[in-house]
């Protein structure tokens, strides 16, 4: 597995060589709880146009309540 990186709140990533993103949670303690998620590119995908539709959806809130504001 590649080099992981930390993305906040416990949550650390990386790759694991086959085209899979591994997130993994941990507060670096032995009897704190720990837990992975293997994302194929698939879901990476889904999770990613999930972002983006929810950004979307914050463009347009945006946009109209500076319409109403005008």
């Amino acid at each position: 597995m590649r080099n992981r990186e930390y993305l906040g709140d416990s949550v650390y990533v990386q790759l694991d060589g086959s085209g899979n993103i591994i997130l993994t949670t941990e507060n670096g303690l032995p009897e704190d709880p720990s837990n992975t998620i293997c994302l194929e590119p698939e879901v990476y995908w889904a999770l990613a146009e999930y972002v983006e539709s929810l950004k979307r959806k914050e463009v347009k809130t945006d946009d109209s309540e500076t319409t109403k504001e005008d």
